[in-house]
């Protein structure tokens, strides 16, 4: 048994927390609990956001450690005699990717930290297989919310406004999706070039200026063909993320090294030596996690920020229905090691649907 001192033990919400304090770190809390460090963390990340994940150590945001209620020895020792459960994957280690039944709606959201500003915006974005071909190729429906929320508000800024309502011409968008889970190519160019006439309308009808004329300029640029429009699509972070290419086949110690693009800047790939994990055995939520951890790689693209040199971490860890494969929630994020360090992230979650709604 252990003793706690009720001053740094209470209660957030329906769970019992720690607040972390200046100085405390996850082996220090574990002695300080008599509670071993890998359950302490086990538990916090069945239960935490996906930013307050707790990998070699606390992130230096974290406010609360989610404790696990006080059991008795005998629910204890069931825990411990509880075996993990495997993975199932299929022929040579490969995840399966299996989306027939996928027509599901994630809450989306892009979090930029950098030179004494955080900039958040969040959106609803359902997800939906249509079809697939001899060939081993998905079609999927994007389809986005009207709402998109910047700093908890509806755009109110021009730029902003325009943006929102631009982007309304691409949805529903449906893309093309190989056997390994990786979007490849737009599908549907000539509608979403159809509903351009509608969305350049209601702009005109509500916005006017030189930099309205010229913002739309762009955008008929854009339009004009499919491989621009893909070229722009390049740089959306959630199909970059979603769509990442995770169904592959691993190895007998599920993992390899293999380098990986993404999109730093605007229409700019960028190359890591990422190393791609997953975890043998369900996590204890009953999740399939896949960890990418790497770093930037000077792969033609030294330009990168003006400064080849700059260290660029990226990290991300996908959580996977075990059953279907398909994606419950993940995390993306980046950061830049400068003067002025940038960081930024991207969170997708599934939404739950209440039995009884709709």
């Amino acid at each position: 048994m252990y003793y706690i001192e009720e001053a740094e033990v209470s209660f957030h919400g329906s769970h019992r927390t720690y607040k972390v304090k200046k100085g405390d770190t996850l082996q220090s809390v574990s002695l300080e609990l008599g509670v071993p460090a890998s359950e302490l963390r086990r538990y916090h990340n069945i239960y935490c956001d996906i930013p307050d994940l707790i990998e070699a150590d606390f992130k230096r945001h974290l406010e609360f450690l989610i404790l696990a209620p006080e059991k008795s020895e005998a629910s204890k020792n069931d825990i411990i005699d509880e075996k993990p459960k495997e993975v199932t994957l299929g022929k040579n280690y490969r995840l399966p990717f299996t989306p027939e039944q996928v027509d599901q709606s994630y809450k989306v959201k892009y979090t930029y930290e950098g030179e004494a500003e955080i900039d958040v915006t969040e959106m609803q974005i359902n997800v939906k297989w249509i079809a697939a071909d001899k060939n081993k190729y998905h079609l999927f429906e994007i389809n986005r919310a009207s709402d998109i929320y910047i700093n908890g508000k509806i755009p109110d800024t021009m730029m902003d406004g325009l943006a929102a309502k631009t982007a309304e011409v691409l949805y529903p968008l449906k893309i093309v999706v190989d056997e390994f889970g990786k979007w490849i190519d737009i599908y549907n160019h000539a509608e979403i070039e159809s509903r351009w006439g509608k969305i350049k309308s209601e702009i005109l009808d509500y916005y006017e200026g030189e930099v309205v004329e010229k913002y739309i300029e762009h955008v008929e640029r854009t339009l004009e063909s499919s491989e621009r429009v893909l070229s722009s699509l390049r740089s959306d972070y959630f199909l970059r993320a979603f769509f990442n290419g995770i169904h592959v086949g691993y190895t007998a110690d599920y993992e390899f090294e293999k380098d990986l693009s993404f999109p730093l800047q605007k229409e700019t790939e960028s190359v890591f030596r990422v190393q791609h994990k997953m975890a043998p055995n369900l996590d204890d939520a009953g999740y399939i996690r896949i960890e990418q951890k790497g770093n930037y790689t000077d792969s033609g693209f030294g330009f990168l920020y003006g400064h080849a040199h700059l260290k660029v971490n990226y990290n991300a860890v996908y959580f996977l229905n075990s059953d279907a494969y398909t994606i419950e929630k993940m995390n993306l994020e980046f950061n830049i090691d400068k003067v002025e360090p940038v960081r930024t992230t991207i969170e997708i979650d599934l939404l739950k649907i209440e039995k009884g709604t709709k």
